[in-house]
């Protein structure tokens, strides 16, 4: 589902903040991605989006070569990969409801569709009874299971979650991770990039640690152990 084979990324003089590194991660896989702040986390979920290009090296996402493809292709490849960031960065003055059709509606969705999926989504993330709140009327797990439906509904082959828990408290973080797990168990490929320790060391999931731009370990069965 992700190859990444020798890829470097320079962003000028110093160190890169990608450094031949290669990952191979399979369809339906679990994975956290750990490190210090500067390690490459950021870069590699750049990457895998096609917001920013290699400098050297493939890489392969869900069957597609990103090297050389052409920009008015990524829109539609990007269709294939759920993203969920730290901060919700959900529509302010759209209900629940509206800011998960808001991704159907941008890749031109039937209306039949979207009145079938949405709620079908809200009821995956248990928001089915919220579905008119507006964002500044939910809690902060309440904000972050919408912006997983919103991640969701274009039924993605990979889920992206980018410090999914990092302004959440201890008990809402372990309620999300536990519903992001159920989301892999049903078939969607997982990417976590995290510095929550607690939480990778709990869900003894499948680790990558990365450190100034290699990655150092690889573990099947892995914890957060310090670079």
């Amino acid at each position: 589902m992700i190859d990444l084979i020798d890829v470097t990324k320079s962003y000028g003089k110093g160190l890169p903040a990608l450094n031949h590194a290669d990952l191979h991660v399979d369809k339906g896989e679990f994975v956290f991605v750990v490190g210090s702040s500067g390690s490459g986390k950021s870069t590699l979920i750049k990457l895998l989006l096609k917001e920013i290009d290699s400098t050297s090296g493939k890489i392969i996402v869900s069957g597609e070569q990103l090297e050389g493809m052409k920009h008015r292709r990524i829109p539609k490849f990007r269709r294939k990969i759920g993203v969920v960031f730290q901060d919700f960065r959900l529509l302010k003055d759209r209900n629940v409801y509206e800011n998960v059709a808001f991704a159907q509606h941008v890749i031109n969705m039937p209306g039949r569709v979207i009145r079938r999926r949405v709620p079908e989504v809200l009821t995956e993330v248990g928001l089915a009874g919220k579905y008119k709140s507006m964002p500044d009327e939910l809690s902060g797990g309440e904000q972050q299971r919408v912006a997983i439906a919103r991640a969701l509904v274009n039924r993605p082959d990979i889920l992206l979650a980018d410090e999914p828990t990092g302004n959440l408290d201890p008990r809402t973080s372990e309620e999300i991770m536990g519903l992001i797990e159920q989301i892999n168990k049903r078939g969607t490929t997982v990417l976590v990039v995290t510095h929550n320790k607690d939480i990778v060391n709990a869900m003894r999931k499948r680790v990558v640690m990365i450190h100034d731009g290699r990655i150092i370990s690889d573990e099947k069965r892995g914890g957060y152990l310090e670079a």
